[in-house]
């Protein structure tokens, strides 16, 4: 049997796309595994960091934990005044519903009497139609959407309850791992063939250490922009409308327009059209900032060019759904990174 001669560069692009192959295995089979484990051996890094100058007194752990719980109540306590002022602005806004629907009606019949008036058309008809689609719609979702959600209430309350489950995995993993922590760096940094591992696990926390500063840095930017033009444009309570839009656009497939679009629609059946076209235009900014500032912050970072990153976002999304909005860019360091210790430590030996 001929044996196959592969040249240096064929075996490059071969080790290249078998780095892929399973990098990608790993992401969309064994992740939901690891991840938990990962997390808590990340955490317990950052905690035994955190507690090495802790009294003897005290145990690691013991102190660990404390800061644990510190940062899980101050997370918990950052979720409950987003959504009580969401619940809050959601209440004011579903109190002044009956003023909107008056409002639509008035612009409404409005358009309608402008068509009449400029071609002909009949726009009382126009307008029953209208009213009558509406309604349609209004009893499709009674009928259609809304069993829908609740039957899928079943499919939430266990997302929530794995959700719950993967947490206190990941809880008991950092007090297990950080029992011994200093003992399984030290093994692995005395094996010569964790080098490589090390070298990518870096970049990796490196990653996600540039990812959560971007975040932080887009969100108060955004923040700003949309409370500073919300103030400007004289909308009630503006400020508070700003600073949630920027936590929503933190949240994927949500963004901005889950808060800017109806507000723009409120303003324009208000017959605040200059308000309605500076909520669109402000919109727009927002989702331009995102597009520009995520890549820029990140990509300079991690040593990736912007475009790379974006891309690993839009791969990410369409290989592993919502998740692989922080899979695709991991998994695009873990193969720069896998594929520069591989071919470095070749050519330098």
């Amino acid at each position: 049997m001929d044996k196959i001669f592969l040249t240096k560069n064929q075996r490059k692009y071969v080790t290249i796309a078998l780095v892929i192959a399973g990098v990608y295995l790993f992401m969309k089979f064994l992740s939901p595994v690891f991840s938990p484990f990962i997390l808590a051996f990340l955490l317990a890094g950052l905690l035994s960091r955190l507690t090495e100058k802790t009294s003897g007194k005290i145990r690691k752990s013991i102190m660990a934990g404390i800061v644990l719980i510190l940062a899980l109540v101050m997370v918990l306590l950052l979720v409950w005044l987003v959504g009580s002022l969401l619940f809050r602005k959601g209440g004011e806004i579903a109190g002044q519903i009956s003023f909107y629907e008056e409002e639509l009606n008035g612009l409404l019949g409005t358009c309608c009497d402008f068509m009449e008036s400029s071609f002909g058309i009949d726009g009382n008809a126009v307008e029953n139609y209208v009213l009558e689609q509406v309604n349609i719609f209004i009893e499709n979702m009674e009928v259609k959407i809304l069993p829908a959600i609740m039957d899928k209430s079943v499919l939430y309350v266990k997302s929530v309850a794995a959700f719950a489950g993967f947490f206190v995995i990941m809880v008991i993993a950092v007090f297990l791992i950080l029992k011994d922590y200093e003992k399984i760096m030290e093994m692995i940094k005395g094996n010569k063939d964790f080098k490589g591992i090390l070298e990518v696990i870096r970049k990796v926390i490196l990653y996600l250490k540039t990812y959560l500063k971007a975040q932080i840095t887009i969100l108060l930017i955004i923040s700003s922009v949309c409370a500073l033009t919300l103030w400007i444009t004289g909308i009630r309570g503006g400020i508070v409308y700003g600073i949630i839009t920027g936590f929503m656009d933190m949240l994927p497939f949500i963004g901005t327009g889950i808060m800017l679009m109806p507000l723009a629609f409120f303003q324009l059946i208000s017959e605040n059209y200059w308000q309605a076209a500076a909520i669109l235009c402000l919109y727009a900014v927002c989702a331009l900032l995102r597009e520009f500032l995520e890549p820029k912050l990140i990509g300079s970072k991690v040593g990736i060019w912007p475009v790379g990153i974006l891309f690993s976002v839009f791969a990410g999304i369409k290989l592993f759904g919502i998740f692989g909005i922080i899979k695709g860019p991991i998994g695009l360091v873990v193969i720069c990174e896998t594929c520069k210790y591989l071919f470095t430590d070749k050519e330098a030996s």
